[in-house]
């Protein structure tokens, strides 16, 4: 199957005292009914670290769902060591006969996956690491075209 998802720029977490809540980030009205992805993250320069990754079939609810009602969430991204923090979000294009629902599913789970292989701790998973291997290349670089200068993956159970 072939997915498709649009990474927008980061928005960065403020302050959300005024609301009586932990963060807010600007700009979400134009997110209302669209589904996608999203990561809650530190970024450093422009390395990602993400914290929390999501999925929605209307991302500015379900963010505002969060601001609002998931204290446990917020409280570990202020926690969460130094970093500016953010809001990365990422929009679905469904192609023709392509369910939103079980495409969204799909790629957080890889999403998920790809984090914790590369050994990010994520707060919806509790810090849980899944074991990984990590393979190097080098030498001919028409066979690292494909592979890159290394690859991650799952150790099976």
């Amino acid at each position: 199957m072939d997915l498709s998802v649009k990474w927008h720029q980061p928005k960065t977490l403020l302050n959300g005292d005024k609301q009586n809540l932990i963060y807010v980030a600007d700009g979400l009205d134009d997110w209302y009914e669209t589904p996608g992805v999203y990561m809650f993250a530190r970024v450093f320069d422009n390395n990602v670290h993400p914290l929390y990754i999501g999925k929605a079939e209307d991302l500015g609810k379900r963010i505002w769902q969060h601001f609002k009602s998931n204290t446990r969430l917020m409280n570990g991204i202020k926690k969460a060591t130094n970093g500016r923090k953010v809001l990365i979000l990422g929009e679905f294009s469904p192609k023709p006969g392509q369910s939103t629902t079980k495409c969204i599913a799909l790629i957080e789970r890889a999403l998920i996956d790809h984090a914790l292989t590369e050994g990010h701790k994520l707060l919806n998973v509790q810090g849980t690491r899944t074991p990984s291997h990590k393979v190097s290349f080098s030498g001919y670089l028409g066979a690292r075209h494909l592979t890159g200068k290394s690859l991650s993956f799952r150790a099976k159970g």
